[in-house]
């Protein structure tokens, strides 16, 4: 199947030195191995949005309108389901991320103890979108987590501001929290040590997607279970009383199914 001749370049496989994926990219994974994704994406007009990259490296996409049929899967537009994460930038909705920080650019004044900012400040992969009422979103992603971050004025995509965070409710307190100490952090030159993902941690992302993508092309459970675990681990346990490597692999398909049919915009929490 389509699905599995493209998963060979997905971040679960990345080398050492490379970029690591964070939550957005493992759900953009899962999704585009969905084969309904694929049809959609096959009529949907256009099928490669044009997107410009700023001076500062910041990828955006402004959109002529709204994409329904894009944002049921919860984009706003289409990507191109065979290009792994980070091959092309993909725009998630909004109310997929469903967490984003509201900032508010202010114009520069003399006499501020911090001068004023830059997108480019940040020093991570931007993604901006201009969606089709003028609104901005920009994801920010590195350090294997992202940020998503609402902005009132488009002249924060090229000019220097004084950022207000504003927060709706004392509820969301704690989260935005942890989201303006990630801000914080991608501001920061030199390496991080990469933030834990939300589903347990990379591995077993790693390991779903690969039974997923074995699933999708027939494979039994005793040869998913071998690509995945070897075929040492496999010939000794397989046949033994313990039903502990049979079970995992029934799992790892189930929870690579579950996400791909759906489940990836867990992961966008």
């Amino acid at each position: 199947m389509w699905q599995h001749r493209r998963a060979r370049r997905d971040g679960g496989e990345a080398a050492p030195g490379q970029v690591r994926f964070d939550a957005a990219d493992w759900a953009w994974e899962f999704l585009r191995r969905n084969a309904d994704y694929a049809a959609d994406w096959r009529r949907s007009v256009p099928r490669h949005p044009p997107c410009l990259t700023l001076m500062d490296g910041t990828r955006l996409l402004q959109l002529p309108r709204r994409f329904p049929l894009a944002e049921k899967w919860g984009l706003l537009a289409f990507a191109d389901p065979v290009l792994a994460a980070r091959e092309a930038p993909v725009f998630w909705h909004a109310r997929a991320l469903k967490r984003a920080v509201r900032l508010r650019a202010l114009p520069p004044r003399e006499g501020d103890k911090e001068p004023p900012n830059l997108l480019a400040d940040f020093r991570v992969e931007r993604h901006a979108v201009i969606d089709a009422d003028g609104r901005v979103l920009v994801l920010l992603k590195g350090r294997g987590v992202h940020v998503a971050v609402q902005l009132h004025d488009l002249r924060v995509l090229t000019r220097r501001f004084r950022p207000a965070f504003e927060l709706e409710r004392l509820s969301d307190l704690a989260d935005q929290t942890e989201l303006l100490k990630r801000l914080q952090r991608f501001m920061v030159s030199g390496t991080a040590p990469p933030e834990t993902s939300v589903f347990g941690g990379d591995e077993r992302l790693r390991q779903a997607l690969l039974a997923l993508d074995e699933s999708l092309n027939g494979k039994t459970y005793r040869q998913i279970a071998t690509t995945i675990f070897g075929a040492k681990m496999v010939a000794e346990d397989w046949q033994g009383p313990s039903q502990f490597l049979k079970d995992r692999t029934r799992r790892l398909v189930a929870k690579g199914t579950e996400l791909m049919k759906g489940g990836y915009r867990d992961l966008l929490g």
